[in-house]
C-alpha cells in the first residue's frame, strides 16, 4: 500500500474518531402533555425522563467507525400506549444530521431538520416504529 493512500486511510480514521454526536429530543407536543420518554443502546440505559412542553433531552456520544450505532427510546403521555422509536441509527442518520439531530415529538410521529445535498435543511416526519 502507497504511502499516500495510507496517510489519506489514517487522516480519514482519524477524522471519524474525533466525530461527536448530539442527540435532542423536544417534547412538541400538541395537546402540551408532560412527555415520559425512556432511552437505550445496545450498551447503555439512559433511564427515565419526564419533559415538559419544549424541554429536550440530550444524548451525547461517539459514532461507531463500522456504522452500528443505535440509540432507541419509548415515548409515552396521558393514557397513551407505550411507542417507540430509533432516535439514532448510525446507517440512517449519519449523513443527514451533521454533528447534532434534534428530534421534534408529536404525536403521530416525531420530525427532525435534515441536512439535503445542496446544504439546505428540510423538515422531515417520521412515523413510530411498528
Amino acid at each position: 500500500m502507497s504511502v499516500l493512500v495510507r496517510s489519506v486511510l489514517l487522516l480519514s480514521m482519524l477524522m471519524f474518531a474525533l466525530a461527536h454526536t448530539n442527540v435532542y429530543i423536544t417534547n412538541n407536543l400538541e395537546g402540551k402533555e408532560d412527555l415520559n420518554i425512556h432511552c437505550k443502546s445496545k450498551d447503555d440505559d439512559l433511564g427515565q425522563h419526564v419533559l415538559h412542553i419544549n424541554q429536550d433531552f440530550k444524548i451525547s456520544f461517539e459514532p461507531n467507525y463500522f456504522f452500528g450505532t443505535l440509540f432507541f427510546c419509548s415515548f409515552e403521555w396521558g393514557n397513551g400506549p407505550l411507542l417507540h422509536f430509533d432516535v439514532y441509527d448510525q446507517s440512517r442518520d449519519y449523513y443527514k444530521c451533521d454533528d447534532d439531530c434534534t428530534w421534534y415529538v408529536k404525536k403521530d410521529g416525531l420530525c427532525r431538520d435534515e441536512l439535503q445535498l445542496d446544504s439546505t435543511y428540510n423538515r422531515i416526519c417520521y412515523k413510530w416504529n411498528p
